[in-house]
């Protein structure tokens, strides 16, 4: 029988390292801003050094979650400690890098023009965070930054331009990740099997011609002039993407071609699994189920549960892939 290993890194006055953990659950989500990591720990953890039976650590203060079997540890979450509740068990609440970037305060300005990396590079400033633009470099056009940290800055871009921004770990480094689609660097494909590594599943198969589907299609020119368009079922699910820079025909062109692409036979829904393979948001997921069916998808949430019932991962499922 496989045993469940883990490791808790947290630097704050100094660093502390331990392995005794109750229960930890982890929520990674395209849809959000901040993914979130909370954990139960034993009273009896040796805080070495500190005083009078105190908790020595704080708000603000790094941490760093390695999970995993047999002694085989990887990184499962980077971010920073939220709240903690010192009762039996002691409950940590933690946030990655967006934590941050929630408490950072950024200089109001305005640009007669600006690109997404320089209006990027300009937000995260003396935070140390490294980022990544998804797409090429974009040009905004005239912009003013108004709000007051970075964090409502990061979402006011996304309501104006269709730009998301989140935070993913690959390889142990945390990285903001910004642009229209998902990034393709670094991103597992891994295989869930019915009757191999699929513990239960809350997926149906659906065929394309009756799967309903609206796309509404957005364009922003470099002059900030927008351009707007649905096409598709009028009681379809909504999904909205962006184009930058394009005219009215070729916009219709890009949203025809993605409803083509969102109107695909596939699964719809999610799976639970092993703690390994291990996967993050963004990552693909290649389904073989109990009928045949198989495709593979876009993870577009996740959510890890590692304690006494065991390591589990609770996968969401999007869009499908044409990978084959």
């Amino acid at each position: 029988m496989l045993q469940l290993v883990s490791e808790i890194i947290i630097e704050g006055a100094k660093t502390w390292k331990f392995n005794a953990l109750n229960n930890c659950n982890i929520v990674e989500d395209t849809a959000t801003l901040t993914d979130t990591c909370e954990l139960l720990l034993p009273k009896k953890v040796d805080w070495e050094g500190s005083e009078n039976f105190k908790l020595p650590i704080k708000r603000g203060d790094k941490i760093t979650v390695k999970l995993g079997y047999d002694g085989v540890l990887k990184t499962r979450f980077v971010g920073f400690i939220r709240t903690i509740d010192s009762k039996n068990p002691i409950k940590i609440t933690c946030e990655d890098g967006m934590f941050l970037l929630k408490t950072v305060e950024v200089k109001k300005k305005g640009y007669a023009k600006v690109t997404l990396k320089q209006l990027i590079t300009d937000l995260l400033t003396g935070t140390g965070i490294q980022f990544q633009l998804i797409d090429d470099d974009i040009v905004l056009g005239p912009y003013r930054i108004t709000k007051n940290t970075v964090a409502e800055e990061l979402n006011e871009i996304k309501s104006e331009f269709g730009l998301r921004a989140y935070f993913r770990t690959v390889d142990g480094v945390s990285k903001l990740y910004v642009g229209f689609t998902y990034p393709f660097d670094s991103r597992k494909r891994e295989n869930f099997i019915y009757g191999k590594n699929i513990i239960s599943k809350d997926f149906v198969y659906r065929i394309a011609e009756d799967v309903k589907i609206k796309v509404k299609a957005i364009s922003i020119d470099a002059k900030n002039k927008r351009t707007e368009l649905t096409t598709g079922d009028k009681d379809g699910e909504l999904f909205t993407v962006y184009k930058y820079n394009v005219g009215k025909d070729e916009l219709k062109r890009f949203a025809e071609s993605e409803l083509i692409r969102f109107k695909t036979t596939g699964f719809k829904g999610g799976f639970e699994t092993f703690g390994e393979p291990f996967v993050n948001k963004c990552d693909i997921a290649y389904i073989e189920a109990s009928d045949n069916n198989k495709g593979s998808f876009l993870i577009k949430k996740l959510e890890v549960n590692f304690g006494m019932g065991g390591y589990r991962q609770k996968i969401e499922i999007g869009q499908p892939l044409n990978l084959e």
